[in-house]
């Protein structure tokens, strides 16, 4: 079996911070999408908590498929 080449160490501090600033992004853009949507409707407070819960949620399934469907994903083609 082959083995990886090894990262560039200075890339890997890079990745983590961008990898948590999408989670945040991510929140905070449907957090502020509910707030807009909720000032029509009258329901400002709840589509502003469903909105962060939402983009939070989509955030770590990002952060998720990032960190481990990714490595997955490159040891199954090595494995081929």
């Amino acid at each position: 079996m082959k083995e990886s080449p090894p990262r560039d160490e200075k890339r890997l501090p890079a990745e983590a911070i961008g990898l948590g600033l999408n989670v945040v992004v991510a929140a905070f853009l449907f957090g502020f999408l509910g707030q807009v949507v909720g000032k029509r409707v009258g329901a400002e407070e709840a589509l502003t908590l469903i909105g962060g819960l939402v983009g939070a949620a989509a955030g770590f399934y990002s952060l998720y498929l990032h960190v481990v469907g990714r490595p997955r994903k490159d040891r199954d083609k090595r494995a081929e």
